[in-house]
This record gives C-alpha cells, structure tokens and sequence, in this order.
C-alpha cells in the first residue's frame, strides 16, 4: 500500500482521486469524440471505434485509446486537422486582448503531498519534455506539438479550461521578475523554486493569451505547490473554474506518473 497522501484544494473545494479521475475519464470520451468529429479513424488496435463503440470504453481503456491516438496526431498533422477550430480560438483570444498591465482573473489550485520528495516530482516534470507517452498521459485534453526546452519554448495544442475550441499556443519560460505587478505580488516568499511561462498564440507569435506561474516548496516529507494561470480581465467565468479543475488534473496526472501511488 502507497504511503502517499495528497490533497487539491480550488475555489475552496477539495478534490480527491474519485472525483479527478471520473473528471480524466470524462474528459478522454469527450477529447475521443471531438477527433472523431474532426475526421480522424478513431482506433482500438486495428478496430476503427464508432462514436457509440467510445462511449463503452472502460476508464482503463479509454485512456490507452485515447494517448495512443493522440500519439498518432502530432506536430503539424494535428495543427492541419484542427485549423478551423484553432482560427475560431484565435478570434476568441483577440477579442479579449490580454495585458499584463491590466486587472486579470486567476485560476489556481493548491497541491499539498507527502511520500513524494519535491526533487522526485521535478524528475518525472523533466520526463515530460522526452518521452511523447509520458506528456500525454498527464492529461486526457494535451497534444504534442514540439518541446525545445533548452530554447525556454514549448508548442502545444489545448482547450483552456475545458471551454470552446482549442487552442494552439507557444509558450515561453520567463524569469519572474519580467512578470506583471500582480503577479508579482502573488509570488511566496517561502516557496523557493517557480515556474513561469507566458502564452502566446502560436499563429502569430505575438498576441498573448495567459501567464502560468506555478510556486512550490520543499516540506519535511514532500512538498506543497500553488498552480495558478492568469487570464484576461474579461474571460468567462467557466474558463477561470475550469481551468483549475485543468490544473488538478494535469499535476495529478503528474504525481500518479512518479509511479508512487497504488
């Protein structure tokens, strides 16, 4: 038995494996589905998957259908697949014209483990940017499209906050003292290691759509870490509370990939 423990706390609700990995098998059927609807031959093996034969897969066997797929669909096969549903987010992202310098809205989830070293958790984060499988088995809704991380950069396929379309973005690392003022103030004195990226839309390059600042600190057996993702002063509501759920799925499915838990 794992001598793990672990808890998410968003929007001053906590969430636990029941409810997270109900939300992964949900969103795996609904990722299956939209990929489907896009064209592409849905496969099981060598059985092409109808839309009714998706909604019978097991938790289990959702996930091993849904990454080996996603495996299939990369880089620009992907990005051509996509194109219509990435220009109507683009549109979107315009519309809602992020500044820094602006008021912006927060989704953030609180992580709290112990069994799990903080330099164990950092390891399996570094195996996420070598190993195709391992990224996307942290979260059913990630494509890959390229990981230069020694150039800071990363090139990804998501729908923010399980809302609307897509979105195709690249994301640059940067230091935490080019971040805006409220984010900034955001930043805990007794959380040592951060992890900052701002989003831009991958079309141009230019336009910006967020900022991922993730916190984290040692405790004496694990570490706790604060996720957050700011947004743009007038994105929706279901954006922001969705995209914390996003976030505890995705360092959840981070934790279960150290390979520590039952």
């Amino acid at each position: 038995m794992s001598n793990v423990k672990y808890s998410f706390s968003l929007n001053g609700e906590e969430w636990g494996k029941p409810q997270l990995e109900r939300l992964e098998y949900e969103r795996n059927l609904h990722i299956l589905h939209s990929m489907k609807e896009h064209g592409i031959d849905i496969k099981d093996g060598n059985k092409s998957l109808s839309n009714d034969d998706i909604d019978y897969l097991t938790t289990e066997k959702a996930w091993d259908v849904s990454i080996n797929n996603r495996l299939e669909y990369t880089g620009q096969k992907i990005i051509d697949i996509y194109k219509d549903s990435l220009a109507k987010s683009d549109e979107f992202w315009k519309k809602l014209a992020f500044s820094q310098d602006k008021p912006m809205k927060v989704s953030q989830t609180i992580m709290k483990v112990s069994g799990v070293s903080l330099k164990e958790y950092m390891g399996m984060i570094k195996s996420l940017q070598t190993d195709d499988k391992i990224g996307l088995s942290a979260h059913p809704e990630h494509f890959v499209c390229s990981v230069t991380w020694d150039d800071g950069q990363l090139v990804g396929i998501e729908p923010f906050g399980m809302y609307g379309t897509p979105t195709l973005v690249e994301v640059k690392v940067v230091k935490d003292d080019k971040l805006g003022n409220q984010i900034k103030a955001d930043k805990k004195a007794d959380y040592p290691l951060a992890m900052a990226g701002e989003t831009f839309l991958a079309s141009d390059g230019k336009t910006p759509v967020n900022v991922a600042f993730h916190q984290f600190k040692p405790t004496e057996d694990g570490f706790e870490a604060i996720t957050a993702v700011y947004w743009p002063e007038h994105t929706p509501k279901e954006i922001v509370d969705g995209h914390s759920l996003h976030l505890a799925m995705e360092f959840y499915g981070g934790l279960k990939l150290t390979g520590k838990l039952d």
